[in-house]
């Protein structure tokens, strides 16, 4: 069963990130999934959401509004597990979790865990949801999976602390554009592509919206929209069996040749290669 079938399936998807397995996890991950990633040895920089997070031994790497890129570099002997979930049911089990733990996550995406005894409990988790992804438990099936994804949440969220702990950390207006932006960019990229519109939506102009997403991200607003917008592409291309001209249109180009155009631009291929070579 492939990964996004198993996500279909499950709700969520676990997985081992390692230098041999890489090159099959370069597929675009799409914006309506939330991840954790324990990094179990060695050290890799993963770029996703338009950063760069550098991950060693212990570390875990909590995400929202996944778009993942590619790993820029991996050590030989680099492994982590990865919990991929649709962001539905993120929501579902979070219910309750105080807000400030919520925003500690997005704060401070990555955290160490040094209690020996936190780093087997986390994992258990894994393991129980590894276990459950391919076994049905019966009518408290669901519930279960969603007790052991709340209570990673939970050890995610304490090792981070509430906001009101993060001092050193500057959480400004800017934080608030940056990530409004990109759950507009979720929400509207489909059609809207241009910096004006979301600079609108946020009631900044153009320019400052590029300030604020060079400063978070070191990549201007343009680019961003671009980058959700072809991995969006791209899981169209490879999973709906779409005509690349309904793909197109329904992404908001005037015509199969603009779109081409576009897709050239930041893959160097065309549509009708790109789904030859990964269909």
């Amino acid at each position: 069963m492939s990964r996004q079938d198993q996500i279909e399936k499950s709700g969520y998807s676990i997985f081992e990130l390692s230098k041999p397995s890489d090159s099959a996890s370069t597929t675009p991950i799409d914006v309506q999934y939330t991840g954790i990633m324990l990094c179990q040895q060695g050290e890799a920089v993963i770029d996703a959401n338009m950063q760069q997070y550098h991950l060693r031994h212990g570390d875990s790497l909590c995400l929202g509004n996944i778009l993942y890129k590619n790993t820029i570099s991996m050590s030989d002997d680099f492994k982590a597990r990865v919990l991929i979930c649709l962001k539905s049911l993120a929501f579902d089990t979070i219910a309750g979790v105080p807000a400030g733990f919520m925003e500690a996550l997005y704060i401070k995406p990555i955290a160490k865990i040094t209690d020996e005894n936190t780093w087997k409990i986390v994992n258990n988790h894994f393991d129980n949801l590894e276990l459950m992804q391919n076994a049905f438990l019966g009518l408290r099936h669901n519930e279960m999976v969603a007790l052991s994804y709340r209570s990673i949440v939970l050890i995610m969220a304490m090792l981070r602390g509430e906001t009101r702990d993060f001092k050193k950390f500057v959480y400004g207006q800017g934080d608030v554009y940056y990530k409004n932006f990109i759950e507009l960019i979720e929400q509207n990229v489909n059609k809207e592509h241009e910096v004006a519109f979301y600079a609108d939506q946020l009631h900044i102009t153009p320019k400052y919206l590029s300030e604020v997403c060079k400063k978070k991200s070191g990549h201007k607003a343009k680019e961003i929209i671009s980058s959700f917008l072809i991995s969006k592409i791209k899981q169209e291309i490879i999973m709906s069996g779409k005509s690349i001209k309904a793909i197109s249109y329904e992404y908001g180009f005037a015509d199969q040749s603009s779109m081409g155009k576009f897709f050239y631009k930041m893959t160097g291929q065309t549509p009708g290669h790109f789904r030859k070579t990964n269909g």
